[in-house]
């Protein structure tokens, strides 16, 4: 069986960036949903790698998505790059604080503007509000002053 070379290319960006920062730290890949790749970084003093608001990996990230791209021929597969679990810890941070905003919302019937965010954790607060009734999310601005705002329906 021969070796993915997606996987490789994705542990050598990682593995690069952890080097080039001078961290401790262990790479390890494993598949994701579908055809996807994680990358996960494992050990002490990880914030350099995640920066703030997780910028670094996310640039990580891109670069390490180029590279699997290119070893798959200009075809797209998903890459994630996490370090310490900040994804989960984030996605939950982001998860109370669009409750939060939705909650406020209705309460006082305004919009709500969040910050500027992220691609991802955009996402991830358009997903965490799409069961609720009462609101209505929508992105606005341009990158990278993208933003969510929370909208009450009028019942």
């Amino acid at each position: 069986m021969s070796a993915d070379p997606g996987r490789e290319a994705l542990l050598e960006v990682v593995r690069a960036a952890v080097d080039g920062l001078g961290l401790d730290a262990t790479v390890t890949v494993e598949d994701g949903d579908e055809d996807g790749l994680i990358a996960r970084v494992v050990g002490d003093g990880l914030d350099p790698i995640i920066g703030r608001d997780g910028e670094v990996l996310d640039a990580v990230q891109v670069l390490a998505a180029q590279a699997v791209r290119r070893q798959a021929g200009g075809q797209r597969r998903g890459v994630l790059v996490d370090a310490g679990d900040y994804r989960a810890r984030r996605a939950g941070l982001l998860t109370r604080l669009a409750h939060k905003a939705a909650d406020e919302a209705v309460e006082y019937g305004e919009e709500i503007e969040l910050e500027p965010m992220s691609a991802l954790d955009r996402r991830t607060v358009h997903m965490a509000l799409a069961d609720r009734t009462d609101i209505e999310t929508r992105s606005e601005g341009e990158d990278p002053r993208r933003r969510i705002v929370v909208v009450p329906v009028a019942e």
